[in-house]
């Protein structure tokens, strides 16, 4: 496994050149528990899997600037665009520079919570990830459902894929009370589009079961030891 520092994101890394063809980006708040894992998902599904940490979780996943939640947390800064403009110019090409992939291969985001969120509103800006994976992605993000409504869904030759603890909307905290139906509605605007969309709902509740979370996300997109053609 390779650690790769940009500006301050520590990115973990395993793969390349064997798996040259698909490369899924992990966006997640914490690494440790998952280093044993990447590199066994790297080989069960014969993808490299890059895990980025360190980030300024509730704002640069935020995509717009909105009041903090809950009551009393600081506001979100809205610095998705900057973000994704650094992962897409300066993130990636480092990444796939180092690990020694040259083609164009096949990317996948994968979010949790905020970077869940992130993951489908930079999906909707462009196309430089073929596939999604959102889990308990934070669609009770104010203004994000009008958003999603208005807008004109571009067409997506990927899979997105969507998981939700079944207790996530009985939260305490009355804004995530919609975010299954949420969830719900944003499957059924992609699907309305012809988008290739999956959907499962686990037991627990947002913070349950984070590997077994990450293994039925990449179950979803990848086949275990299929060689893409």
């Amino acid at each position: 496994m390779h650690h790769i520092n940009i500006d301050n994101l520590h990115c973990l890394c395993s793969g390349g050149n064997d798996n040259s063809d698909r490369i899924a980006y992990v966006l997640y708040p914490i690494s440790g528990m998952l280093n044993n894992w990447i590199e066994q998902a790297a080989e069960k599904y014969r993808v490299s899997i890059v895990v980025i940490t360190g980030m300024d979780w509730q704002n640069i996943f935020s995509p717009w600037p909105a009041k903090g939640v809950p009551d009393g947390s600081p506001d979100f800064k809205g610095e998705s665009p900057e973000f994704l403009l650094k992962l897409r110019t300066r993130i990636i090409p480092e990444i796939e520079h180092f690990l020694g992939i040259n083609n164009t291969p096949e990317r996948t985001v994968v979010g949790v919570s905020m970077s869940g969120l992130f993951a489908l509103w930079q999906w909707m800006e462009c196309d430089t990830f073929k596939n999604i994976a959102s889990l308990s992605g934070s669609f009770w993000y104010e203004g994000f459902m009008k958003w999603m409504s208005s807008r004109t869904i571009p067409h997506k030759d990927g899979t997105a894929f969507f998981l939700l603890g079944e207790q996530e909307s009985k939260s305490s905290v009355k804004a995530f009370n919609s975010v299954s139906d949420n969830t719900s509605a944003i499957v059924r605007i992609l699907e309305r589009e012809g988008i290739k969309v999956k959907f499962e709902i686990v037991t627990g509740d947002h913070y349950s079961n984070p590997i077994p979370r990450l293994d039925a996300a990449f179950n979803a997109l990848y086949s275990p030891g299929v060689i893409p053609v």
